[in-house]
């Protein structure tokens, strides 16, 4: 199972995602959010098409370190935004509803800088082609 990890094991999002539905390029996600005084795990429905999208934004982001790379669901259960301010530090926003758009809703922000894309990018750019 893929799984991506952006932040440190204290804050982080980390999204691992299982094999497509039968003949289909819908995959179960596993989303699991860790910031200050919060914690909270959603399993929205995530498309190859997004992850793949996610994946090729995220390179410009990281080679250029401008820009904005962005995962967001069809339904709207999840959506964050990672952007690059100046001297390489990168702003993680987004937010993460228990049910699709509707129930419990997360909003939440991490600061981080450049090195924590590496790893995300190395999964993100093989795990389609494996």
């Amino acid at each position: 199972m893929p799984e991506i990890t952006i932040g440190t094991d204290s804050e982080h999002i980390r999204v691992s995602w299982s094999s497509p539905l039968a003949g289909d390029d819908w995959f179960k996600a596993r989303v699991d959010i860790a910031v200050r005084s919060f914690h909270g795990e959603i399993t929205p429905m995530v498309e190859r098409a997004d992850l793949r999208r996610f994946a090729k934004e995220l390179r410009a982001l990281y080679d250029s370190l401008q820009g904005v790379a962005e995962l967001s669901t069809r339904e709207g259960q999840l959506g964050f935004k990672l952007t690059v301010g100046s001297g390489g530090h990168v702003q993680l926003a987004g937010e993460a509803w228990s049910e699709a758009t509707y129930g419990n809703c997360l909003r939440f922000e991490l600061e981080l800088d450049q090195s924590f894309l590496q790893e995300p990018l190395k999964v993100l750019e093989g795990w389609d082609n494996a």
